[in-house]
């Protein structure tokens, strides 16, 4: 179970991205779980049936809110909700800047059982260092851990919002790097072609994007070019992104070695174009 746990959770994270049975979950209007309690109005949700090849495995959801500080340059608030059923409900959780997208925190929230714990990622970009603060499973003693990043470093959920965006024809390609909090990422798009995708929430006409995720343990200097030996932490996926302003992920397509792994879009909800 761990083992496809971390490739779903890789993936759609995007960002992610991912799953969960929709009897399990509390859909909020209003998200509040970032430390800072500030207040959010939704403004786009996504709801998700992933598939394993023909075998329908789960559900999951993306959401972008704007919190509600009254100030032009209020941060957006992302959330990923990834859960398979009651005994398993992880929630990732990204507060960003609303100009260059670039992320205050990340938190992050996982229920395995009777079991929960938090995570979250702290950055300091006047300083270039990430404080990642988490838990001792067996002790529960408060470990906080400091990392140096560069002025772009991202989180997960920042870097495919960013990217989904980012790519089209005029900038057809893109990479993000940034921490998890264990562990480095690196995510790459590059655009292929248009397509036309039919999912069950529509017909779409999109951008096909082809990317990879890669990863790397903190504990070892990050490097440019990944070593040989860190090539089974590269997973490729291609990612299908609506050519209209709001670039809906639709689609993605996650290669397995048996199979594909699915995400299409069910359900899309939209509370008011903002950029």
């Amino acid at each position: 179970m761990n083992s496809k746990r971390r490739s779903i959770y890789c993936v759609v994270i995007l960002v992610t991205l991912l799953f969960v049975r929709a009897s399990f979950i509390s859909f909020a209007s209003v998200g509040s779980n970032l430390d800072d309690k500030r207040p959010s109005v939704l403004k786009e949700r996504i709801e998700f049936k992933v598939k394993w090849s023909f075998i329908p495995l789960i559900h999951t959801y993306m959401e972008v809110y704007r919190t509600t500080t009254g100030d032009s340059g209020s941060p957006y608030r992302l959330t990923h909700q990834a859960a398979m059923n009651s005994f398993w409900n992880d929630r990732m959780e990204s507060l960003i800047n609303p100009d260059s997208l670039l992320p205050y925190l990340m938190e992050t929230t996982i229920k395995d059982g009777d079991k929960r714990w938090k995570e979250k990622v702290v950055f300091n970009r006047q300083n270039q260092k990430a404080t990642f603060i988490h838990s001792d499973r067996k002790t529960g003693q408060t470990i906080v851990e400091q990392y140096p990043i560069s002025p772009l470093s991202m989180d997960p959920l920042s870097a495919f919002y960013k990217l989904r965006h980012r790519v089209s024809p005029s900038n057809p390609t893109a990479t993000f790097d940034g921490l998890t909090g264990s562990r480095w990422f690196r995510i790459e798009g590059k655009l292929v072609r248009t397509e036309t995708v039919d999912v069950p929430a529509g017909s779409f006409d999109t951008y096909k994007i082809e990317c990879t995720l890669s990863y790397w343990p903190t504990k070892k200097e990050a490097e440019k070019e990944l070593k040989k030996q860190d090539k089974d932490e590269i997973k490729a996926f291609t990612l299908w992104v609506t050519k209209d302003s709001h670039r809906y992920p639709v689609q993605i397509r996650y290669r397995l070695s048996v199979g594909s792994l699915w995400v299409r879009a069910v359900s899309i909800q939209d509370y008011g174009l903002f950029s």
